[in-house]
């Protein structure tokens, strides 16, 4: 079979799609995915996040909702399915013969981790940040007036609903919802089943708001399920979640996904918040640390500095925090240029760094400890998992020449090998246990240098270098914290 293009490939799957209601392609996608599976393994075999991207293309073509369309069987929402399935081998979704192995690569992985990883505290981290911050704080009043609550009584009702998907429970009866009532005004709790929940009407509405709504893309194939933003299908009164993971995914970024769209009006604001949380982490790990305004008293003036740097004997290891909006487009980009460009301010990270590294050296102000230090690393935090990976895998994934170093100083003190972009669900793991004695830093990160210059060794993410070294999972005092206090909210409404 002849290779087709993305568009000729798309319009024969809509085209037959088409031939059936789209609330019946709906209901199917619903009741696949609602399916008990006892393997994990095979479940995620059957790549739940195709059935998603059903939907969301379904609803999204405009000339789907004809009226006495026949309800689509079981065998032919089957065979849809198939079809999308077989999408790699009918066209060139990008491959590696035209975009970068490591672009390829976390595309590839981009749904499939999704679906594997639990959830864990820190889906309210964002949410704890805000809450804080004063009541008046604008983040804190935007969130209010987009969701109709604060971002506390988010932590609570998101703790109570994971409880029961937690316990394999995929429906949520209004009765459920009623009894958080205790705690929260009935308006507080209606208004936030509104902001999980679409019922069909409201989904094809979402869906055909979205951006790409009317453009279609080979990379949206690889997208984690956009539903992650109403992870759960209103069908009368009873609410059904799409998929557990898919939950998941949706506490972990709701309160960016609602504030994102404001966009500049809310990222500018939280990447200072951020940028504090990401320095007060740092400030955990038994080493000297300094902050932005000490190093610019250090070097040259004209150099843009990190927000901090770790002094230890022999190393110095920079943190840059860099909040961003980092769509999903982002994650699963395969052309170089536009990952480039999408990634500019991680670019940036890594010239501000290389700046500072030689200026350091050359002002001679800096303590010995820091002058004498013959390694030099960059952390670069984000506020999303971005798939980036270390340095040199950066450069690979951009444009020739892209990330080039300013001279061989810069290449003998900071080679793209220490350069480390991780996030902040990383990053507070690895200070935690920093603190608590489990590892040294400098001995870490030189471990996972060295595995990562063999192809055999080398890891994808920096979670792998964690995982594989057994580094506990910890999470920073501000998620302990919040959860500590909804949980207090929370028992006399739910009977402990």
């Amino acid at each position: 079979m002849l290779p087709v293009s993305f568009t000729d490939t798309y319009k024969n799957w809509r085209n037959r799609a088409r031939k059936f209601s789209l609330e019946s392609i709906v209901s199917g996608a619903v009741e696949v995915v609602c399916e008990p599976s006892s393997d994990p393994v095979a479940e995620l075999a059957t790549a739940p996040w195709l059935t998603l991207l059903m939907v969301k293309w379904a609803c999204q073509d405009r000339h789907s909702a004809r009226a006495h369309m026949p309800a689509i069987s079981r065998p032919q929402f089957n065979d849809l399915r198939q079809r999308l399935w077989d999408f790699p081998e009918r066209l060139d979704t990008g491959g590696t013969g035209t975009m970068p192995l490591e672009l390829f690569m976390r595309q590839l992985i981009r749904p499939q981790l999704g679906f594997q990883r639990a959830l864990t505290k820190s889906f309210v981290r964002e949410a704890a940040l805000l809450g804080e911050q004063p009541e008046d704080h604008p983040l804190r009043r935007l969130f209010v007036e987009k969701t109709g609550f604060d971002v506390l009584a988010f932590i609570d009702l998101s703790l109570a609903t994971s409880t029961r998907i937690l316990k394999g429970e995929r429906t949520l009866p209004a009765v459920f919802l009623n009894s958080l009532h205790p705690i929260h005004a009935p308006e507080v709790v209606s208004a936030f089943q509104r902001s999980i929940a679409r019922n069909f009407s409201d989904l094809v509405t979402f869906c055909r708001s979205l951006p790409d709504a009317n453009r279609k893309v080979a990379s949206e194939f690889f997208e984690f399920p956009i539903l992650t933003r109403y992870p759960f299908f209103e069908n009368g009164n009873t609410m059904i979640c799409w998929h557990p993971a898919v939950f998941y995914r949706g506490l972990e970024s709701f309160v960016h996904s609602v504030l994102s769209e404001a966009g500049p009006k809310y990222i500018e604001p939280f990447s200072r918040v951020f940028e504090q949380h990401v320095l007060a982490e740092a400030g955990k790990v038994p080493a000297q640390l300094f902050g932005e305004d000490a190093l610019r008293g250090l070097i040259s003036t004209e150099t843009q500095v990190p927000d901090g740097l770790l002094s230890f004997p022999g190393c110095n290891v920079f943190i840059e925090a860099k909040a961003g909006l980092y769509r999903e487009s982002v994650m699963t980009v395969g052309n170089s240029d536009v990952f480039a460009h999408k990634t500019r301010a991680i670019r940036k990270a890594v010239g501000q760094a290389w700046a500072t590294s030689l200026s350091l050296r050359e002002q001679r102000r800096a303590p010995p400890q820091v002058l004498e230090a013959d390694a030099d690393y960059l952390l670069i935090v984000t506020n999303k998992e971005l798939g980036a990976g270390r340095g040199t895998a950066l450069a690979s994934m951009y444009p020739k020449g892209t990330l080039d170093y300013p001279n061989a100083d810069a290449e003998r003190l900071l080679p793209r090998e220490r350069v480390y972009v991780l996030s902040i669900d990383d990053f507070e793991r690895l200070t935690n246990a920093t603190a608590g004695g489990y590892i040294e830093l400098p001995a870490f990160l030189a471990s996972c240098v060295h595995d990562d210059t063999e192809p055999r060794t080398a890891r994808l993410l920096f979670e792998q270098h964690l995982n594989e070294r057994s580094v506990p999972a910890r999470f920073s005092h501000t998620i302990e914290k919040a959860i500590d206090a909804s949980f207090l909210r929370l028992r006399g409404a739910l009977g402990g």
